[in-house]
């Protein structure tokens, strides 16, 4: 088994080294918007053995959301929701992506037209001795197309609030906590950042699974070519 996770590591670090040389930059998600986030947490009725879903906190980072693959509205893409915050003084990453809600949906990338909807890790964490994946059902105040200017206009009229969700891999979604997306919105251009959650995991919560031992390699291979005038962030 070992030979074969090693195999698909260095075919993925290929590939997406390739694919980001020859965009120039990401290889996914190429365009974002990066917006304030503050999650409030209040944990769940049982206990994961993780304190970010466990225990109340009050953590202000920002959010990116992007479309995967570039291609132009309004054709649909796959979208993504990456999460950065400061906790116990380390930096944490989260990555979701559009996914179905049902237990095999979750699994699924889903191609969408909208931001509004269902977003999962896709594969799972650690806490404990527990396996668990992570969720956030993103509101609208109307349906919003899945476009940077939509976007960006709709924050100018107030924030935009998304659930926080845990689940077993097979079992039901539960409630941890919310968060709040709120503008101004800014482009890559002005704040341009990567995101690597195996790299800057959240505390007391291990990537778990096969998929994550492999993803590392077409994340540093894909980062090891810079956006254009690159100012990435390293915090």
């Amino acid at each position: 088994m070992e030979w074969c996770t090693s195999l698909v590591r260095s075919g993925l670090a290929a590939t997406f080294g390739t694919a980001a040389r020859l965009r120039r930059g990401r290889p996914l998600h190429p365009a974002g918007l990066v917006l304030e986030a503050r999650l409030r947490l209040h944990g769940t009725p049982q206990p994961w053995g993780a304190r970010f879903l466990d225990r109340p906190l009050d953590l202000r980072g920002v959010a990116r959301l992007s479309r995967s693959t570039g291609l132009p509205p309004p054709l649909p893409d796959i979208l993504g929701l990456a999460f950065r915050w400061q906790q116990h003084d380390t930096t944490a990453d989260l990555l979701l992506a559009t996914t179905g809600h049902t237990t095999l949906g979750r699994r699924l990338l889903r191609p969408a037209t909208r931001w509004t909807g269902m977003y999962t890790s896709l594969s799972p964490y650690q806490a404990g001795e527990r396996t668990v994946l992570l969720g956030a059902l993103l509101h609208t105040p109307a349906p919003l197309p899945a476009t940077l200017d939509t976007l960006a206009r709709a924050v100018e009229s107030g924030p935009l609030r998304a659930e926080l969700l845990a689940a077993d891999p097979w079992g039901p979604w539960h409630l941890f906590g919310q968060v709040e997306l709120s503008g101004p919105a800014i482009g890559d251009a002005d704040m341009p950042m990567r995101f690597n959650p195996l790299r800057h995991p959240i505390p007391g919560l291990s990537p778990a699974g096969w998929l994550n031992e492999v993803r590392d390699a077409a994340y540093v291979a894909a980062q090891q070519v810079p956006d254009p005038a690159d100012k990435a962030l390293t915090w």
